[in-house]
């Protein structure tokens, strides 16, 4: 069954007294537990908060989040990655099925102190009118010395604070679709790896049989000379794609210390 993204100013009765709803069991979930959880709309526009995850972001109250997009949060470092924030949203929304989710771990200075934290996102459903109303999330804070030791570049090459989705198997703009292999070799190429510290690093990430790394060079090389980029602005062209942005599921299992 196909669901379909309302525009906020397309919202029926019956999708208002739904998010009506639904805002007041966040403030009941808030009231009861120190849960981070909240929604947004199709736009990325806060509907509800917790105070939890509104005082994180430098607000007294989750009320105080209801109707503010994220650029315009009281805490800088949240504010200057809301257009990660976007592009993250828009990708899951835009995923035909109504079950999709996504993970993403955001690392700032947030208004309570430098964390690391896990957002597990979903879709918000009207299931009578079958439409997507916009983005439920919830979220945990996990260990920053785990991305720090593994990745100690990363800040280095693309400034403090980061967001990043885990990713299986991405299409890459410019490359086309990767494997694994392949994306976790693409990945440490855009943190400026070259090919001998990736032979060293990645069995140490992943190991076990099956890290071809030549293979997959080749296929990136490949892949890149079919559309047109020459293989020395390989790694240009992974930035450009955003690709230490989408982090692969092997490498996100070790950040976060869960399981793939």
């Amino acid at each position: 069954m196909h669901y379909s993204l309302v525009e906020p100013e397309r919202l029926s009765e019956a999708h208002r007294i739904f998010i009506t709803q639904f805002v007041r069991t966040i403030e009941l979930v808030s009231t009861c537990s120190g849960a981070l959880v909240g929604a947004k709309d199709i736009r990325s526009r806060n509907l509800a908060a917790s105070d939890r995850y509104a005082r994180i972001v430098g607000l007294s109250s989750g009320a105080d989040l209801a109707g503010r997009l994220d650029n315009d949060l009281p805490c800088e470092d949240v504010a200057q990655f809301a257009e990660c924030y976007i592009r993250a949203d828009r990708r899951l929304l835009d995923r035909t099925h109504i079950g999709a989710t996504q993970t993403v771990l955001n690392i700032h200075r947030y208004a309570t102190g430098l964390k690391a934290l896990v957002f597990d996102k979903s879709l918000l459903k009207h299931h009578p009118s079958t439409s997507i109303l916009g983005i439920v999330y919830s979220a945990y804070e996990t260990n920053l010395k785990r991305f720090t030791g593994l990745f100690p570049t990363y800040w280095t090459h693309f400034g403090f604070g980061c967001s990043i989705e885990r990713v299986d198997h991405p299409a890459i703009d410019g490359l086309g679709r990767l494997s694994l292999l392949e994306h976790e070799v693409a990945f440490l190429l855009a943190l400026g790896l070259d090919v001998e510290a990736i032979a060293h690093f990645l069995p140490r990430l992943r190991p076990g049989p099956g890290i071809d790394i030549d293979a997959a060079l080749f296929g990136l090389a490949d892949k890149a000379v079919a559309a047109g980029v020459a293989v020395a602005d390989l790694r240009e062209c992974l930035i450009e794609a955003r690709v230490h942005e989408r982090m692969p599921k092997s490498f996100f299992a070790k950040v976060v210390g869960v399981p793939i």
